[in-house]
């Protein structure tokens, strides 16, 4: 897994085939990664990138729905544990190096309550009554 820090202006499927570079298979993205260019650049990488369908959309194959939507929602709950518990969409930093090392250690702490709570034999997500238990 990686992360890229960008300019707000930066469209963010111009970033993804700098992110995923020496890696293949399964990619996983939102209905703005929907993009046929970006889709042939990625799979000149041996990478397929699987999003959830638009309405009026028939090309995708329908086991790659099930797969996008199994896996995105553990995604869109971490998301959502990094916004709630580590408020990471406020983070204030002059520069670069200060705000990939705070974004680093609220993706660490995350990881740290997952483990706990694996130690504790608890489902890993719970993170409302760690400390207490």
């Amino acid at each position: 897994m990686s992360v890229s820090v960008t300019p707000a202006d930066v469209d963010e499927r111009d970033v993804v085939p700098e992110l995923v570079t020496g890696l293949h298979g399964l990619l996983l993205g939102d209905k703005g990664y929907i993009r046929p260019v970006l889709r042939e650049d990625l799979a000149h990488q041996s990478l397929t990138l699987l999003t959830p369908l638009r309405r009026n959309m028939n090309d995708y194959h329908p086991q790659w729905n099930r797969t996008v939507s199994r896996h995105r929602q553990l995604v869109e709950t971490v998301i959502g544990h990094l916004c709630h518990w580590f408020d990471i969409e406020h983070i204030r930093a002059r520069d670069c190096w200060h705000l990939t090392t705070r974004v680093a250690r609220k993706v660490l702490a995350h990881t740290v309550m997952s483990y706990l709570n694996h130690l504790k034999g608890r489902p890993y997500l719970k993170f409302e009554d760690l400390l207490k238990a």
